[in-house]
């Protein structure tokens, strides 16, 4: 299995400019976009569905800040973090007999990973005091993500990830 950080770090050695970074943010959070998409349409368990559809809006949310980024060419005011809702209620009774539910949440699992990494990552890139704090909030929030799709997996197998 490829690292995690070693595919960011190739993307990222290949990258000339701040923007050329941001049009790689957008594409990956328009990506994470679609796979949530994709799994809430697959889903039928109304709380994994919701949860898909929450962080389908919620990488819908990075994609603007980061249009808003580079369309004014400076920093949006906040990255919101909000608490997400709590989905543990809804998955901890159907995950019984659900393991490809579980395949599906370890996928997401590594996804949010691989954006906050990726946003780490550009807030180390750029000398603009400004736009590294912009990323490093967005860094927190996909962290934020992360940690709830660990929180659900804990809850629904009783492992839980080594963060």
């Amino acid at each position: 299995m490829t690292n995690i950080l070693d595919e960011i770090n190739e993307d990222l050695n290949n990258i000339e400019s701040i923007e050329e970074a941001i049009d790689m943010a957008i594409s990956l959070e328009q990506q994470g976009r679609e796979f949530y998409l994709e799994k809430a349409s697959q889903i039928k368990n109304p709380g994994v569905k919701d949860m898909y559809e929450y962080l389908a809006d919620e990488e819908k949310k990075h994609e603007q800040y980061l249009q808003q980024f580079k369309k004014d060419k400076q920093v949006s005011p906040v990255v919101e973090e909000e608490k997400a809702p709590d989905f543990k209620v809804s998955f901890s009774s159907e995950f019984d007999d659900r393991l490809d539910e579980i395949g599906v949440l370890l996928g997401a699992l590594r996804l949010e990973r691989k954006s906050e990494d990726f946003y780490k990552q550009l807030a180390e890139m750029t000398g603009d005091m400004e736009q590294k704090q912009f990323f490093k909030n967005i860094a927190s929030v996909e962290r934020g993500h992360y940690e709830l799709i660990d929180g659900i997996l804990d809850n629904a197998t009783g492992f839980r990830m080594q963060t």
